[in-house]
């Protein structure tokens, strides 16, 4: 269900697949970081130069959509040919300071100016200009810089949304939170996954630098 807010945002909450809501959170299916990676079009690490929100007419109504383009420095899956990519989800905040009202879904990942991240994406189903964010914030990691002897990290943050799961013929449903793995071991995972399931998307080596 799409929440509208204005001056004051309100969290969404839409189930995938479920329809099940939960304590302001979306509910979903976890997806293995392995899945990700066989299943997603493309993966790219970057940096974001852009995000606004973009008014889109569909279904005799008017959505705001919020876009994001990312400076890509490397493509760890997908067509290297591309330097930037520019990502389209469903939501943003209108007007200076979201002066103007807005929607927002629980679970959307939201991107920062600046912010480093690897990201694994699909299709935008309605405009091939424009990728998803796969699985939603599930998809989203953010690159930290480690201090000092520390080593760098890539941070998930999934506290807007709670897991289904099933045991003996019953469903459970668990909140997600934030989760940090040592950066390296991430994309050895990653690459390693790719080499073992390869998928038409294809696996870019080196990348672009």
């Amino acid at each position: 269900m799409r929440k509208w807010f204005r001056l004051v945002p309100l969290l969404g909450v839409l189930a995938i697949g479920l329809y099940v809501p939960i304590a302001r959170a979306t509910v979903m299916v976890e997806v293995p970081l392995e899945d990700m990676a066989r299943d997603a079009i493309a993966i790219v690490r970057g940096r974001v130069i852009h995000s606004g929100t973009h008014m889109v007419v569909r279904d005799g109504g008017i959505d705001p959509h919020t876009i994001t383009s990312l400076q890509v420095t490397d493509w760890i899956k997908g067509d290297a040919g591309t330097a930037t990519v520019q990502i389209r989800e469903l939501g943003g905040l209108i007007g200076p300071g979201g002066q103007g009202g807005g929607m927002w879904i629980d679970g959307t990942p939201r991107y920062r100016l600046g912010e480093e991240v690897i990201v694994f994406l699909r299709a935008d189903p309605d405009d091939a200009t424009y990728f998803r964010t796969y699985a939603m914030a599930q998809g989203k990691f953010v690159v930290l810089r480690g201090v000092g002897d520390a080593p760098d990290v890539v941070a998930r943050d999934t506290s807007t949304v709670a897991f289904a799961r099933w045991a003996n013929g019953r469903m459970s449903v668990h909140h997600g939170g934030r989760e940090v793995m040592v950066l390296e071991s991430f994309v050895e995972l990653v690459r390693g996954t790719l080499v073992r399931f390869p998928s038409p998307g294809g696996v870019v080596e080196g990348g672009v630098r």
